[in-house]
């Protein structure tokens, strides 16, 4: 056995190949091969050929499955959750096969090289493993020769790069451990898909970094930019960090501020308060002299009124004794006149005229103080009158004064509201303002955050850049 042999051993038995190499499946396509190595990536066996049979029974043809739903494609299967994720992964293996052959077969990859090459160019779902697996299958056991393969080898040194495929196998096949063509395709094949891309190596990723000169190189230099990209970004964030200590002390000054103009608005509002409360009581204390001054007004004008209505009985009392006296008068008169009409009965003729006359001067007498007493009614009655229309005027300004104290003590009930409505809007505002103050650093931290990404971003690419540079030279 030769030494590159035992490389090759070497370098297989470091590389772990993420899904297990599939059983060709009993008349089955190349098309078909390839789907059951996909499923085998979640599947097992036998779900996986079920799944294809299952697939194959259920569409007219592949390209019919390729557009229909996921959800569509898992009706057909009995898989339980895993349903969706097989669905899912063969409209993906079939939508590259569609794009990179531009149809829904591979069959072309038995006799058309050229066409294979071009197929297995760019599989970034299917892979360069499961490629060479299908280039295997398609040659009948014959080794799989591809670009990417001969990357590989060129890069770890065992098999110098060229451009045509028969001096190219003719080198590789020395190096393969016999038995082991199928599982150095597949595990080369998975190395060219997963780390060493032209497009995109990750060579301090790779599992042969230390067996490949490039990719030693590559993983130093990716160090080193590692490093450097550390550095800047340490720089950066002392940097942000000291931004936003001053950031942080301005808003505390800031903020200190705020609290000291809201405790001089706090101290000016008590003072309003005091003042207004002050205001208030003496308001109150005038308004309950007032009450005091009527409430004694109304008590001298219940005496007085106490006081007439009494002098009033009494007169009315008196005239009522005056009247009893003069009925008893009269009654008495009337009785001696009797009798001295039963006496005088015999010499009335003699005093007819006299007695006629006497008469006549008592009905005088009588009318005369009838109309006397009416004039005495009258006078009262006016007196009364004219004492109840003063009474209705005081009580009218009496009213007019209570109504006018009520509105004053209404407006200075709105006077306060109005001034605490005032200083709640005053409050807002300052919040108002600090929380915009707090937005707009959070926004100008933001974008200085996104600033350093994109220079990070940039970095990073112009290290990319010169990597590659140095790779092309």
């Amino acid at each position: 056995m030769s030494k590159k042999t035992d490389l090759t051993n070497k370098l297989l038995a470091k590389i772990q190949p993420e899904h297990p190499l599939p059983d060709a499946l009993d008349e089955a396509n190349l098309l078909e091969q390839g789907l059951y190595a996909i499923l085998l990536r979640r599947l097992t066996p036998t779900q996986a050929k079920d799944t294809v049979v299952r697939l194959r029974n259920a569409y007219k043809d592949w390209n019919e499955l390729r557009i229909c739903q996921a959800q569509e494609i898992n009706g057909h299967l009995e898989l339980g959750s895993k349903g969706m994720l097989a669905a899912a992964q063969t409209r993906e293996y079939l939508q590259e096969v569609f794009q990179r052959s531009h149809g829904m077969e591979l069959e072309f990859l038995r006799d058309d090289a050229q066409g294979a090459q071009r197929f297995v160019s760019i599989l970034p779902f299917i892979g360069m493993g499961t490629a060479h697996y299908l280039l295997w299958l398609a040659s009948k056991g014959e080794l799989p020769v591809t670009p990417a393969l001969m990357r590989v080898l060129d890069r770890v040194g065992l098999v110098a790069r060229t451009a045509s495929p028969k001096k190219a196998r003719a080198a590789i096949e020395p190096i393969v451990p016999e038995g082991k063509e199928l599982e150095f395709a597949v595990r080369f094949g998975e190395v060219a898909s997963r780390w060493c891309d032209a497009r995109k190596p990750l060579c301090h990723q790779c599992v042969l970094v230390d067996d490949c000169k490039h990719g030693k190189k590559a993983f130093r230099d990716w160090k080193i930019a590692q490093e450097r990209l550390e550095q800047q970004r340490a720089r950066e964030a002392a940097r942000l960090a000291i931004l936003q200590k001053k950031e942080d002390e301005k808003r505390r000054k800031e903020e200190e501020r705020r609290k000291k103009r809201e405790a001089i608005e706090a101290d000016k509002r008590a003072r309003e308060a005091a003042r207004l409360a002050k205001i208030v009581l003496r308001k109150k204390a005038e308004a309950a002299a007032k009450a005091a001054k009527l409430k004694a007004a109304a008590d001298a004008k219940a005496k007085a009124e106490a006081e007439r209505v009494r002098k009033q009985k009494e007169l009315e009392q008196k005239k009522l004794a005056a009247i009893a006296e003069r009925k008893k008068q009269e009654e008495l008169r009337r009785k001696d006149a009797e009798r001295k009409k039963a006496e005088a009965k015999k010499a009335a003729e003699k005093r007819v005229a006299e007695a006629k006359k006497a008469a006549e001067k008592r009905a005088a007498e009588k009318k005369a103080e009838a109309a006397k007493r009416a004039a005495e009614k009258k006078a009262e009655a006016a007196k009364r009158a004219a004492e109840k229309k003063a009474e209705a005027a005081k009580r009218a300004a009496e009213k007019k004064a209570e109504a006018a104290k009520r509105a004053a003590e209404k407006k200075a009930e709105a006077a306060k509201r109005a001034a605490e409505k005032k200083a709640e809007a005053v409050k807002r505002a300052t919040e108002k303002k600090a929380e915009a103050a707090k937005r707009a650093a959070e926004k100008k931290a933001e974008a200085a955050k996104k600033v350093a990404e994109k220079k990070a971003e940039a970095a990073k690419r112009k290290a990319e850049a010169a990597k590659k540079k140095a790779k092309q030279k």
